[in-house]
């Protein structure tokens, strides 16, 4: 286990090599429950936990993303990009709703206002996919948007990236399993889906 947060009467704990956010419930710490499965991602350094709004922000090594927020549905509803903050290693929510970000190599602390950052990538740009899961090739329609897709692999790796308008096709051979897409349009409203290729 790596990462610790504490928040509404629990403890949650994040693991490096499973890829999930645990919990415990206090006062009394007696049974392990999972809080999230993390797909899509790996090797967790830290954690900071909203549990009033059930969301995680993580921050992890090997990776083009440098934070990423789960849902306890297992759905990234946000992230902080690299070109943002290269290295993320520590994390830290304060009472005023900023997320504090330590960065190993530059040797920095990041304060990243999160108030309407959550709110566009929740209420942002509509995209639709073809399936999930998909076979082969999944669709994702846009009407009168043109934007620019990006595709990340189960450890964070980018797979692909592509500008489109109205619709986008990925037909790859990437093997099975689980991608995140990231869809920014013109405007910087964005939508992030998780789908599993099979």
């Amino acid at each position: 286990m790596t990462g610790l947060s504490v928040s509404n009467n629990h403890i949650f704990l994040g693991s490096r090599t499973q890829n999930r956010v645990y919990y415990y419930s206090l006062p009394g710490i007696t049974s392990l429950k999972l809080f999230s499965y993390l797909a899509g991602y790996s090797t967790t350094c830290d954690i900071a936990m909203n549990a009033a709004d059930s969301l995680a922000w993580i921050a992890s090594e090997n990776t083009s993303i440098a934070v990423k927020c789960y849902n306890s549905n297992n759905t990234m509803v946000d992230y902080i990009d690299v070109s943002l903050i290269p290295n993320a290693r520590g994390l830290a929510l304060d009472p005023s709703g900023y997320l504090w970000v330590s960065d190993i190599d530059a040797d920095k602390i990041y304060q990243v206002d999160l108030t309407e950052g959550i709110e566009e990538g929740i209420q942002g740009l509509s995209v639709v996919p073809s399936a999930n899961p998909f076979s082969g090739a999944v669709t994702f329609q846009a009407p009168g948007v043109t934007a620019t897709v990006t595709v990340f692999d189960m450890y964070g790796r980018q797979v692909e990236s592509e500008s489109f308008q109205n619709a986008w096709t990925w037909n790859s051979s990437a093997p099975a399993g689980s991608y995140v897409f990231v869809i920014i349009d013109e405007q910087g409203e964005s939508a992030t889906l998780e789908l599993v290729k099979i």
